[in-house]
């Protein structure tokens, strides 16, 4: 037999073990699948999911609750804490922003929320271990106050 007849051979053998392997697999995988009658039907759950926000707030609110007070100072201080690793001091300072924006969060309107969960991304990064950039609070901040004072807000 000449060498391209028996790699032809070899092919046409290889193939052929793949199919019937595939045969086996899916023979194999409707043993597992239920039937109609085996699948228990669960009622839905009566327990809602909590909603993203309350909508509590309108965009000024919004800004209002996040500008006005002495968060917004005390994160731009605390920015270059996400660029290294935390130690216990600065974890709990990144904590305590993570969870002040994550109640403004809750009470704020949908266009607030993309721009509040921007600036605590980084830092919610720092708190998994990962390493953040300063800049892009700082380039959050500014983005929502440019929205929040095409808004109307004057802080």
């Amino acid at each position: 037999m000449s060498t391209s007849k028996t790699w032809a051979a070899v092919a046409v053998a290889a193939s052929a073990l793949l199919l019937s392997g595939c045969g086996a697999l899916e023979d194999m995988a409707n043993d597992f699948t239920p039937s109609s009658g085996e699948v228990e039907q669960v009622a839905p759950s009566p327990v809602a999911e909590a909603p993203i926000s309350t909508g509590e707030y309108d965009l000024v609110e919004s800004c209002s609750a996040f500008f006005a007070g002495p968060l917004v100072s005390n994160i731009e201080q605390s920015s270059a804490m996400v660029a290294a690793p935390l130690d216990e001091e600065r974890t709990g300072i990144v904590t305590e922003i993570s969870k002040a924006l994550g109640l403004i969060i809750g009470k704020a309107d949908e266009v607030s929320i993309a721009h509040l969960e921007a600036v605590r991304a980084p830092f919610d990064q720092a708190l998994d271990g990962s390493i953040a950039r300063p800049k892009a609070v700082i380039g959050a901040i500014d983005a929502y106050k440019a929205t929040c004072q095409e808004a109307g807000f004057k802080g």
